[in-house]
């Protein structure tokens, strides 16, 4: 019989920033070891009066896309908080979204960066 390994839970990350303020964050991503991450372009629909009661100043967002082991997100949240201006209106905002299931291995493996070998 094989073994079975004990998988650990993936959650997905998304964070959105003012266009053109992602190269900070995705540099930092990289060195916690997050090995997936999509950087997609946003653009904001909400009227102007929406925007200024939101605090938010420009429509243009990046929105990365990231895995992460749910045992690692207090960690990352808690340097966030440091590093960036998330904590103030309009700077930014990042959330997670409970990934319950993954359509085989090989997508685990990908969403991951573990090799097959692991």
């Amino acid at each position: 019989m094989a073994k079975v390994k004990k998988v650990k839970p993936l959650k997905l990350m998304i964070t959105i920033v003012d266009r053109g303020k992602s190269k900070k964050l995705m540099s930092y991503y990289k060195s916690q070891g997050i090995n997936f991450s999509i950087l997609c372009f946003g653009k904001g629909t909400a009227s102007s009066e929406i925007l200024d009661y939101l605090g938010l100043n420009e429509e243009e967002k990046d929105v990365f896309i990231s895995t992460v082991y749910a045992d690692d997100i207090p960690k990352i949240f808690a340097q966030l908080k440091e590093k960036t201006e998330f904590h103030k209106a309009g700077k930014g905002i990042v959330f997670t979204i409970s990934l319950d299931s993954i359509g085989g291995m090989s997508s685990f493996y990908a969403l991951t960066g573990i090799s097959k070998e692991e």
